[in-house]
């Protein structure tokens, strides 16, 4: 160091020499200036450091919220905010599927709610405006559309509540259209009721027909639980009725229309055979594919049975269980048809009892119907399964015997029912003896009309009757123009 210089001063003291105590005040203030500077410098660069970190966090911000735009843009559920009251602010695109979007804001959250609704809406706003959490689970509810034509919605809702030092300041609401998810849920729900209420039975298969499922319906039909069905073809429920033909008939209808309804038979587990009216639809996806086959049957046996026996009720006599009037008319057009065709002859036999009064009279209407029903038995044995015996009154019946025309033939068959008649009747340990007069008109010597025949044979039978009963008489046309009074040539007493 040169001895020309002194040493600096400790601690940082400004060393004051005579006669450059001017030049030291100036280099202390330069000093201080620099000092003073630099501090500036400092704080410029911290500041400059706050404004980067502060620009960036807002550009981060800003594309933040360009982000969150785009994504309430795109977003597929509703979304709207509102002030704390439940005023709409803003909205998404998608909550047009509520109203316009020009129309939205402004409008009252809960006005978008039906009147069921609009309770559940308020007391989650006073939950929100009193401190209170949103809550942990959706609120389902249902909205009314402001757009004409849109029907209304079934939305999940939720909500996020937006609070600046504990102070409510907005509310964030994603709706979601849960409206098909509950349709589909409730279509669901009612499908598988039906399925399993259903007194029908239903089977469905797979495009290849092996089965899927089956309801209890078809169990109580078929006699298979669900476990032996689901997995086998339907195949195994063939009776054998029904040939290949019959099938690849069906199946070509079913693959063609979509569609076959038909009857069909086929055996029970406990091997009963069965009648049943099935309808077989298939399944398709919206491109036409086939996903499965649907069919749906009903047991006809039943049906046919009841069927039967109304028909028999309404054709069969009440009390003896031969056919009536109505069953006999019937077959007597169905033998003249038959006859028509043929060139064939056949009889109608008039039988009416003798002597049946004084049982009535007598004994009572009980011991009658115990008469008739043996009359009945024994009118039935005397003739062949071909023939028809049917009641047609108290104690009228009548006979149509195909193939009887000659008047030996007659004459036998009149006979042996007149000696079955003439059998005493044990009724209540009594005997009691009837007759029989019988008239004869033969097609068509004497008519070709129903009326006509039953017309001359009883015309005939009362001629047999004033011949004094137990004796058979053939029409003729001379008994119709004496006025049914003359006997007939051909009556014969038995």
């Amino acid at each position: 160091m040169s001895a020309d210089k002194p040493p600096p001063p400790a601690g940082g003291q400004t060393l004051r020499f005579p006669g450059a105590s001017r030049d030291a005040a100036l280099h202390d203030q330069l000093y201080r200036y620099a000092q003073d500077m630099q501090e500036l410098l400092d704080s410029n660069n911290e500041l400059e450091q706050r404004y980067r970190n502060l620009r960036e966090s807002y550009d981060s911000a800003v594309e933040a919220r360009s982000a969150l735009e785009r994504l309430l843009h795109a977003f597929r559920d509703i979304y709207l905010m509102t002030d704390r009251a439940g005023t709409i602010l803003q909205c998404n695109p998608a909550a047009v599927a509520i109203a316009p979007a020009s129309q939205l804001p402004g409008v009252y959250i809960g006005d978008l709610t039906t009147a069921s609704h609009q309770e559940s809406v308020r007391q989650l706003l006073e939950r929100l405006e009193s401190g209170g959490e949103a809550p942990a689970e959706e609120l389902e509810l249902n909205l009314k559309s402001q757009a004409g034509g849109n029907p209304a919605l079934i939305a999940s809702v939720s909500c996020i509540p937006v609070r600046v030092d504990g102070d409510l300041r907005a509310i964030h609401w994603i709706i979601r259209d849960i409206t098909h998810m509950r349709e589909a849920e409730f279509e669901s729900k009612i499908s598988s009721l039906v399925f399993g209420s259903t007194s029908e039975g239903v089977m469905i298969t797979d495009c290849e027909g092996g089965i899927l499922a089956v309801n209890p319906a078809f169990s109580k039909i078929t006699g298979y639980s669900s476990e032996e069905a689901v997995g086998k073809n339907p195949r195994f429920l063939q009776s054998g009725a029904q040939d290949r033909h019959f099938y690849e008939k069906m199946w070509h209808t079913l693959r063609t229309d979509g569609h076959w309804q038909g009857q069909i038979s086929n055996r029970k587990k406990n091997g009963e055979i069965y009648i049943e009216w099935l309808t077989l639809t298939s399944a398709q996806d919206d491109e036409g594919k086939v996903l499965s086959y649907i069919g749906v049957f009903s047991d006809l046996s039943r049906l046919m049975q009841a069927e039967k026996r109304l028909f028999h009720l309404a054709h069969s006599d009440a009390l003896t269980q031969l056919p009536n009037s109505e069953l006999l008319q019937d077959r007597l057009q169905q033998m003249i048809g038959l006859a028509k065709r043929r060139g064939e002859a056949f009889a109608v036999m008039a039988v009416d009892l003798d002597r049946f009064k004084q049982i009535n009279d007598a004994f009572g209407h009980v011991a009658g119907d115990q008469a008739l029903n043996e009359i009945a038995a024994r009118l039935t044995a005397s003739m062949r399964a071909a023939d028809t015996v049917a009641r047609i009154g108290g104690n009228a019946f009548a006979i149509l015997v195909p193939g009887m025309v000659s008047e030996h033939d007659i004459g036998l068959v009149a006979g042996k029912i007149i000696g079955a008649l003439l059998q005493p009747l044990d009724i209540d340990g009594r005997e009691h003896i009837v007759g029989a007069s019988i008239g004869v008109a033969l097609y068509p010597d004497h008519g070709e009309e129903a009326a006509s025949l039953l017309g001359h044979a009883q015309i005939a039978m009362r001629e047999a009757k004033r011949s004094g009963g137990n004796t058979h008489a053939i029409y003729r046309a001379a008994q119709e123009a004496a006025g049914d009074a003359a006997p007939a040539d051909g009556a014969a007493r038995a």
